[in-house]
């Protein structure tokens, strides 16, 4: 899986003021050399949910560790952060 482009699409959804809301391994395929974000429908209006943010910080610490258990390192709060100027 490629971090960068799983990042490309958080952004896509954060300027949207969406976020996935249960993004896990789980729900990202690679397919060649791109991935595919599947299980979409419960995405999470970040602002006019009470716990819209919440949804998107657990999508950061859920791939945050995923790829930092397989040696790349990803701090959670560096991809969250800037997830959140997309936002407002």
């Amino acid at each position: 899986m490629d971090f960068e482009q799983l990042r490309d699409g958080m952004r896509e959804l954060a300027r949207a003021g969406l976020a996935h809301g249960d993004l896990s391994p789980y729900n990202v395929l690679a397919q060649a050399e791109r991935i595919v974000r599947i299980d979409l429908p419960q995405v999470v209006d970040i602002v006019g949910d009470p716990k819209g943010m919440d949804f998107l910080m657990r999508d950061c610490h859920n791939m945050a560790t995923w790829f930092t258990n397989r040696g790349l390192e990803i701090d959670e709060q560096e991809l969250f952060a800037p997830l959140l100027t997309m936002v407002f």
